[in-house]
């Protein structure tokens, strides 16, 4: 694609430092950069491959990095401090919904074909309750990985676990390993199942070594995985360039739904710069449907990029992370949860980088009630994420 060379470029023209993890889901921030969608909007972006959302986090905080492709809920933990050190982040724009899956290695999986009553009871972890009740406490407990303490991926492997009945912190042990090495240490038998984002678990199915069990969106709907955070401060300074950036995404996201655009995706994607694997290794990562194992179950991922309904940052969903962060005992005192919701999902920076009206209503707001017992209800599972996900609200089993 040919760029307008006489673009008058923002900031001077100082280069944006943005860095990424080499999953499925950095693919807007490639294709803003490799199509030119960042230069059209007249900022010019150094795209940096981080090894870990630590240093993606820790980048951001000490301005290494002036934005990323980061986690949900990563924002939120780092404004409020926890497990790390207290710096105000924001996001204006979500760059995806879903994408996470759990898998599990072909030793484990063999073994729960023998607990499982009928197919249901393995991507339920019905038959994974009971070879750990099998298994008593003369074994080591089974050992599963996720990304990030703070994170979509170990909520939602909670949660799965959780409802089958097992206990997450006694009856077996969850690590963190960085999504590049989960295929590996699952061949090597150092972890026996993990969560991870696109394309980790279509690799493991794809390589013959794990089976994926259920998806992201099976567990709580369709939901914020992705989002564009940056350093407040930086924000605050470049607010211009920032929103620039917001509008390259969008047309990247655009982009990247598009399926004529598919094979081109692929073949960027798949270079050494970015999640370096071959494209045939990536086809079922942006496929809808899944690999399956020997069990005839649907495997729909629903990950997507673009649209208002996407795009749009939710600061409902930040209470519900925070409610998550609560539930495992990871979030200390927060004077005001709407106050926090609103500070980091900044859907007035979003509107204002389109030229749009800005809503008059806050519909996502807690009244002073229902926050007060907001957390509590959240982990208790009094209140849930509707089935198609945050979009939908929440289910409320009881009044307030």
């Amino acid at each position: 694609m040919m760029i307008n060379s006489t673009a008058i470029l923002l900031n001077g023209g100082a280069p944006v430092r943005v860095g990424f993890i080499p999953l499925i889901d950095c693919a807007p921030f490639v294709i803003a950069h490799e199509k030119g969608f960042f230069k059209e909007e007249g900022v010019d972006v150094v795209l940096s491959k981080e090894a870990s959302w630590a240093s993606i986090r820790d980048k951001v905080a000490f301005n290494v990095l002036d934005g990323a492709h980061m986690l949900a809920s990563m924002p939120i933990a780092a404004t409020l401090g926890i497990g790390t050190i207290k710096t105000s982040m924001q996001t204006s724009f979500t760059v995806s919904h879903n994408g996470n899956g759990i898998t599990i290695g072909n030793a484990l999986y063999e073994q729960l074909q023998e607990f499982a009553q009928t197919p249901a009871d393995i991507p339920s972890g019905l038959a994974l309750k009971r070879l750990i009740d099998h298994r008593g406490e003369q074994l080591p407990p089974l050992r599963f990985a996720m990304v990030y303490p703070y994170s979509s991926h170990n909520y939602q492997l909670r949660d799965w676990l959780s409802r089958a009945g097992i206990d997450v912190d006694k009856d077996v042990q969850i690590i963190v390993v960085p999504p590049v090495k989960m295929v590996d240490s699952l061949k090597l038998g150092d972890i026996d199942g993990y969560c991870v984002g696109e394309p980790w678990n279509s690799l493991a199915v794809e390589q013959g070594v794990g089976h994926m069990l259920v998806t992201g969106y099976d567990i709580w709907g369709s939901t914020p995985e992705k989002v564009f955070g940056v350093n407040t401060l930086w924000a605050e300074q470049n607010p211009m360039v920032h929103f620039a950036m917001i509008r390259a995404l969008e047309k990247a996201c655009r982009w990247v739904d598009d399926p004529e655009n598919k094979t081109e995706l692929l073949n960027l994607l798949s270079q050494p710069d970015y999640l370096n694997c071959t494209v045939e290794q990536l086809v079922y990562g942006f496929g809808s449907v899944k690999p399956k194992g020997q069990f005839n179950w649907p495997m729909q991922a629903y990950q997507r990029f673009s649209g208002g309904d996407i795009n749009k940052p939710l600061p409902s969903y930040a209470l519900w992370i925070m409610a998550q962060m609560h539930r495992w005992q990871q979030l200390g005192h927060v004077e005001s949860l709407n106050a926090i919701a609103e500070q980091v999902y900044r859907q007035d920076v979003y509107f204002e980088a389109f030229g749009l009206d800005k809503p008059v209503e806050r519909t996502w707001c807690l009244s002073s009630q229902e926050e007060a017992i907001w957390l509590d209800s959240v982990a208790s599972g009094k209140i849930t994420l509707h089935p198609e996900g945050i979009q939908k609200g929440f289910v409320k089993s009881s009044p307030f």
